[in-house]
């Protein structure tokens, strides 16, 4: 399957990673990296994921790592990748544009 990073979901990681390097740039990249894993561990096996409950009649599932919500969808052969939000943030429509 096809992963596309959603232009959102760039930022987010873009974000994830400069927030964390401030304190460690080392802990920074490796979190992004556990990210990327798994993303690509999910889109191996798309179904493994649970709906989103806030949106749960969207039809976007997730996948959690560390303390992050990753959310996707499947359009044919692409895993699509919405967004990156830590456990604690409210994920709202705009987002999932």
């Amino acid at each position: 399957m096809k992963i596309v990073w959603s232009t959102q979901a760039r930022r987010d990681l873009r974000a994830i990673r400069d927030f964390i390097s401030r304190d460690s740039e080392h802990y920074g990249r490796l979190q992004i990296d556990r990210l990327i894993t798994r993303v690509e561990r999910a889109s191996e096996s798309p179904s493994t994921g649970h709906p989103v409950h806030e949106f749960s009649e969207s039809g976007l599932r997730e996948v959690h790592e560390g303390g992050y919500r990753i959310i996707y969808g499947i359009q044919g052969e692409e895993f699509q990748v919405v967004t990156i939000v830590h456990m604690k943030q409210q994920i709202t429509r705009r987002r999932l544009r």
